[in-house]
């Protein structure tokens, strides 16, 4: 009877492995042909997808069409979306209406920010001392980005911009004087741009910082907790065998080091926005550049 009831189980295992239905990630597309920012996400999950293949089977992975940060929200929450997973900061809000997988992919190098300015402002900077003096500073924004709300109560005026591109090149021609931007983004940001506007470059003394867990989002529905499990289980295994510590270096080493993070000015701005949820206390989930 044991032996049957095993025999059971084997062909229901293998009944159940050779019929999964492959789990499709549809992401959001670069928001221009020069946008990398992102990369090292898909990278990651792409990582996460195949580590978890022999457990919850086979998948599909593919750009959906460009859409801005508020339309993909939007989209994901749709019955039949065209988009299935997507990277977005946390927030409370965020918590209620979609499902996190609680893992700060880039270990919040994007709450790191260094400014991206003309060359010819650096003198004023190396003036300035303290917040208050860079609130003088007018700042630009992506149209629907996480940040403006934390810099807008900081106390900075931020204008908005709704193509990707059009922010390096209305920071080049003065309709703001500083684009913020991650520490894990900016260097391969200019490398692009500064070939179109030549003026531009990385400010040399500060170092703004709030905290802003970016995760991977999935749908609230069963097969949104599925595909969350699927990748939470997969994001663990590969930060435990030091996968993930080897794709992280490979992306961000090099350019983290010519930021010189310990000699910035640190300047700190609260997020009131955060969920609870937030794990700090995991420790190992995030890059601290006076440390690391």
């Amino acid at each position: 009877m044991k032996f049957f009831a095993a025999s059971l189980s084997v062909l229901f295992v293998f009944f159940c492995s050779s019929t999964w239905a492959t789990m499709k990630f549809i992401y959001h597309a670069p928001e221009s042909s020069s946008d990398s920012r992102y990369d090292f996400h898909w990278k990651v999950l792409r990582e996460i997808l195949e580590t978890t293949s022999a457990k919850y089977g086979p998948y599909e992975m593919h750009a959906s069409v460009f859409m801005t940060e508020d339309r993909q929200i939007s989209e994901i929450q749709k019955k039949h979306a065209s988009l299935t997973v997507m990277i977005r900061e946390t927030d409370q809000q965020m918590e209620k209406i979609l499902i996190p997988v609680r893992i700060p992919i880039d270990r919040n190098l994007l709450g790191y920010r260094v400014f991206l300015i003309k060359d010819s402002f650096q003198k004023h900077f190396d003036k300035w001392n303290s917040l208050e003096d860079l609130k003088q500073v007018p700042l630009g924004q992506g149209q629907g980005w996480g940040d403006i709300k934390i810099l807008e109560k900081a106390g900075f005026k931020v204008l908005t911009e709704i193509y990707y591109d059009d922010l390096f090149k209305h920071l080049s021609t003065g309709r703001y004087l500083a684009f913020p931007r991650g520490i894990s983004e900016v260097h391969k940001e200019l490398e692009t741009f500064q070939k179109l506007y030549p003026h531009l470059t990385i400010e040399k003394k500060f170092l703004i910082y709030y905290p802003l867990p970016t995760y991977f989002w999935f749908q609230n529905s069963a097969e949104g907790k599925v595909t969350a499990r699927r990748v939470e289980e997969g994001f663990r295994i590969l930060l435990k065998n030091g996968e993930y510590q080897k794709i992280f270096d490979n992306y961000y080493a090099a350019n983290l080091a010519k930021l010189k993070l310990k000699k910035r000015q640190l300047i700190k701005l609260e997020n009131p926005y955060l969920p609870a949820t937030v794990p700090f206390k995991e420790k190992e989930l995030w890059y601290d550049p006076f440390k690391d």
